[in-house]
């Protein structure tokens, strides 16, 4: 995603809000309204009188209007794509480590308390990848319940990361992202 204030090009490290520009700070749907207003305002030169402003016809405000709500709107997805990208990521790491785990815990080859507080590591950041990927796909505060609790059954929350992953997998290749083994890249 690129600011429409500074121009920066959001980068899958930064760690600002989604809505928000890591390298100004100004959250992304205020910048692309204050780029339209301003494209659309005279310059000013100093020593001159500013130019009597004509009000815009009722077409040309609708029509920057529409163009500023498009703006918004492309932004909002780009912000949900980036969250359902993020969300992924954790899931499948959190799938990969659940394996790890297992294993590890079947060689016995730490003490039962460290791998009790590791499972509960483990299911915490699951937990931050099922409201991640949830927000992203748009699913309601009930689906988002539902599906932090699944995580919390053995094989149930499998089949329920599976399928937010293969959602995500599917919202994601249709906005144009290249989507690997391990997770989405722009």
């Amino acid at each position: 995603m690129k600011c429409p204030m500074c121009a920066y090009e959001r980068q899958p490290s930064d760690h600002a809000p989604v809505w928000q520009c890591p390298s100004c700070k100004v959250a992304y749907v205020k910048a692309a309204a204050a780029a339209v207003k301003f494209q659309s305002e005279p310059p000013i030169v100093p020593g001159k009188a500013a130019p009597a402003a004509e009000p815009p016809t009722p077409s040309e405000a609708a029509s920057r209007r529409e163009r500023t709500q498009k703006k918004s709107e492309q932004i909002e997805a780009g912000a949900r794509e980036w969250q359902a990208a993020r969300g992924q990521k954790i899931i499948i790491y959190c799938i990969l480590l659940n394996f790890l785990l297992g294993a590890i815990e079947r060689a016995r080859a730490l003490p039962d308390l460290v791998m009790m507080a590791l499972y509960i590591l483990t299911a915490a950041w699951s937990l931050l990848g099922v409201v991640r990927i949830c927000s992203g796909l748009q699913r309601s505060q009930g689906q988002k319940i539902l599906f932090m609790v699944l995580t919390f059954f053995p094989l149930i929350n499998l089949v329920a990361l599976v399928y937010l992953s293969m959602r995500a997998t599917r919202m994601l290749r249709e906005a144009g992202w290249s989507v690997g083994l391990l997770g989405a890249r722009q």
